[in-house]
């Protein structure tokens, strides 16, 4: 049986190919007709510019893809000091071993007004960071905060006990912080609500204060918003604008520059005037409440 060769457009192809189909087509000549030694010639030419062009069509999908991809890319200009000394804000940072070793020389000629430190993680990380930072801290007069980075492989408790056999709670220091975040695979609602009210309940039944919580507003309206009320502060994380909730300190960025400390570390402002900054100290105090 013979079969007519019909012409197809295929932008790829060279234009000597398709002028050949075309003539194939008007003169009416069979593709059963032609020497097989032109068909291969055909086949070849055709099956190699098919190859030429899934190249490019590669190359230009991965470019697009690239493109995509720097388009969603949220970028986060670096602060310095000179952007922050303008607005007339009560600033400071909190830094862990992740800052390595810290010239504090140098970070006392651009001295912080507040540091919260990194005590501890889980029930038995203790940061190796932690009691240099502090001292040297006190020692530049900054007012200092510890916290605890809170972990659900283990119960509130433990983790209380673990942060509590650390961190330092001495009069007229920031009060303890509670650092809540989320992870890849979060347990069910109920047993973080539940974890978190026994660390918080755990460190007041001991200090007699209430720790900061440390978290984004999602974090914050999902697990705490219903048992938190007004007894603990928070210290919200927001990198894109300024939170809607009532905040005593907001973390603006994670890209702050400032002399003495490799790299970057992060900024955060108090929300109020620097003598506001007392009713956020620890006193040692007897009357006590469960959360």
């Amino acid at each position: 049986m013979a079969f007519r060769l019909q012409t197809v457009s295929i932008s790829c192809t060279p234009y000597p190919v398709l002028i050949y189909f075309f003539l194939i087509y008007q003169t009416n000549i069979y593709l059963i007709t032609m020497p097989k030694r032109l068909i291969f010639i055909l086949c070849i030419v055709i099956f190699s510019q098919f190859s030429v062009f899934a190249k490019k069509h590669h190359k230009t999908t991965h470019r697009r893809h690239k493109v995509t991809h720097k388009v969603h890319h949220i970028y986060q200009p670096t602060v310095t000091l000179n952007d922050v000394k303008p607005l007339g804000n009560v600033w400071g940072i909190d830094v862990s071993h992740h800052q390595s070793d810290i010239n504090w020389a140098m970070l006392g000629e651009q001295k912080p007004n507040f540091m919260f430190i990194k005590a501890s993680e889980g029930i038995s990380n203790q940061d190796v960071k932690y009691l240099e930072n502090y001292n040297e801290a006190k020692k530049l007069g900054i007012l200092v905060g510890s916290y605890h980075y809170f972990s659900y492989k283990s119960t509130g408790k433990e983790q209380a006990k673990n942060f509590l056999s650390i961190a330092q709670h001495k009069d007229s220091d920031l009060l303890p912080v509670l650092d809540a975040e989320f992870t890849r695979k979060m347990p069910k609602k109920e047993l973080v609500i539940n974890e978190l009210a026994d660390f918080i309940n755990t460190i007041y039944e001991k200090l007699g204060h209430y720790p900061i919580v440390y978290c984004n507003s999602r974090y914050y309206n999902l697990y705490l918003k219903e048992k938190l009320s007004d007894k603990c502060k928070l210290w919200i994380v927001n990198y894109k604008e300024k939170p809607s909730c009532e905040w005593a300190f907001w973390q603006t960025t994670d890209r702050f520059k400032l002399q003495g400390i490799r790299g970057f570390v992060d900024l955060n402002m108090f929300n109020g005037p620097l003598a506001n900054l007392k009713d956020m100290l620890y006193h040692t105090t007897i009357t006590q409440q469960k959360f």
